[in-house]
Order: C-alpha cells, then sequence, then structure tokens
C-alpha cells in the first residue's frame, strides 16, 4: 500500500472517530414514561403528587384538566419528584398526568406523559351551624349547604371519652339530635364528596351546644374587631371556638394582623368581653 494511500485512509478513519463521536454525543434520548403516579394528601384547594423518579431527568412537568375533558394546563415544574398543585376549586374532581424532560445541548428532551389519575379536592367546612331549642329531648341543627358536597356527617363530643363520635350520615342541611334536658351537648358537621366509592371530608364546623341562647360567631366576630380596632380585611388566620369555661359558655376567637396577635375570650350569651389578650409579632 502506498504512503498516500494510507495517508488517505488515516484522514478517513480520524474523520469517521470525530464526527461519530459528536454524533453520538448529540444523539442524547429522551427520558422514560413516568410512572406510579399517586396522590399523598388533598385539601379543599389544593392537591399533593408523587411520583417515582425517571432516570436522568432534569425535571417534570405537572398537568392538570377539570374532569374528564377540557384543555390540559401545565400546573407545575419541579426537578423534584413531587408536587403541590394550587388554587384548585373545592369539592371538585380533576385529572392529572406528568412527564420528564431532560435538557441536553441547549435542547429540552420531553418524555411521555404518565398515565392519566384522576383526583378530588375537599369540600369547605359547613358556615351558618345553628342548634334550635330543646324540646322532648331533640334540638335541630342546621347549616348552610357547602357546593359539591354530595353529603354531610354529624358529630357528637363524648365528654367521657373526651372524643367526637359520629352520630348520623346524611346528605340533608337539618338534623334532630338527640340531647339531655339540661343542655351542654356539643356538636359540629362536616361535609364530604364521594369519588371512585370513597367518601373524602373537609373539615369540621364550628361547635354548637344544645340548650344555650348565644349572640352567635358571627357577632362575637364583630365584637372582637370592633374592640380591636380592625377590619375584617385587616386580619388573617381567624380561628374561633365555642366552649364552656365552669358554668359560662364563651367564643375564643384568634387572629393575627401583620404586627400583632389577638385573643379574646367573649362572653357568649351576652357579648361582653371576659379576657383579651394582644401580643406583638
Amino acid at each position: 500500500m502506498s504512503k498516500e494511500l494510507k495517508k488517505v485512509l488515516g484522514l478517513v478513519l480520524a474523520a469517521l472517530l470525530v464526527y461519530g463521536t459528536v454524533s453520538f454525543a448529540s444523539a442524547a434520548s429522551a427520558p422514560a414514561k413516568v410512572k406510579n403516579v399517586a396522590v399523598t394528601t388533598v385539601d379543599e384547594d389544593e392537591i399533593n403528587l408523587k411520583w417515582s423518579k425517571v432516570k436522568g431527568a432534569t425535571g417534570y412537568q405537572v398537568y392538570v384538566r377539570s374532569g374528564s375533558s377540557g384543555s390540559w394546563k401545565k400546573a407545575e415544574t419541579t426537578a423534584k419528584n413531587y408536587a403541590e398543585v394550587e388554587n384548585l376549586k373545592d369539592a371538585h374532581v380533576y385529572s392529572v398526568r406528568v412527564r420528564a424532560y431532560t435538557k441536553s445541548g441547549g435542547k429540552v428532551l420531553y418524555g411521555s406523559y404518565s398515565s392519566v389519575l384522576k383526583a378530588t379536592t375537599d369540600p369547605e367546612e359547613p358556615t351558618n351551624v345553628s342548634i334550635g331549642t330543646t324540646s322532648n329531648k331533640k334540638a335541630k341543627i342546621k347549616w348552610s349547604a357547602v357546593p359539591g358536597a354530595d353529603g354531610y356527617r354529624v358529630y357528637k363530643y363524648n365528654a367521657t371519652a373526651k372524643k367526637w363520635e359520629k352520630v348520623k350520615t346524611l346528605t340533608g342541611t337539618s338534623y334532630n339530635a338527640a340531647v339531655s334536658e339540661k343542655g351542654g351537648d356539643k356538636f359540629r358537621v362536616r361535609a364530604y364528596v364521594v369519588f371512585d366509592g370513597k367518601r373524602f371530608y373537609g373539615d369540621a364546623s364550628d361547635t354548637v351546644v344544645s340548650g344555650s341562647k348565644t349572640i352567635g360567631y358571627s357577632k362575637a366576630k364583630s365584637i372582637a374587631l370592633k374592640d380591636a380596632g380592625l377590619k375584617e380585611s385587616n386580619i388573617f388566620g381567624y380561628e374561633a371556638e365555642y366552649d364552656r369555661e365552669g358554668k359560662l359558655y364563651v367564643y375564643e376567637i384568634e387572629f393575627e394582623t401583620n404586627k400583632y396577635e389577638y385573643e379574646y375570650t367573649i362572653n357568649a350569651a351576652n357579648g361582653k368581653i371576659v379576657k383579651k389578650d394582644v401580643e406583638r409579632r
């Protein structure tokens, strides 16, 4: 073989090695399909998801749509194998799917979408819960309907066992509860939605107590805000509970502003402020 031919073959071989290597390096493959997408927790307006990690993935995109139809919307991009999808409707069914992506050579390569998973958010807590006067050891509990709820469950507090016990599951918004003549029976209500044959419950309502004439949660709240010199738009983290302190029934009210934390104890019968505490945050 002549020297010139050897030189040509050497150049060809070198070119193949160089360009072959470049081509191989640029031929990065898309990541694998995301698997095992599951719901970890849900709330009134959010769904928390997790899935199996995809080898070599740079990150993941979570897509959501309402129900089983409609357009998909990208809800979250994350480098983790879990995500919190927020700003959703209460008591609503959603479809979710996830795909992985890889960044290589200035390009983004996407894997296949996961199988579609359906999930539901929790309903809101019932509001305007009230209990009527006791008659023949019965008292009617009423509440406002919760949007999207399929039904409700009424609970009664067992003072001996020191726990809440379910007493009735129903689809209406009232219940004639068994109470003692002397009063003092505590009740609360939770809404639920049914999805895939299971019930998903929202938070419990404020507590109502039989045999007691009260000013109501709304009036107690306005008394606390007036005393604090605040409007409802000025506060956050509001919580209220109806309780008994000795022989006195009271509303325990808490809320915050950007600078202070407020705690009020208000007489449930006449609206007088029993105690208040204001602390700088």
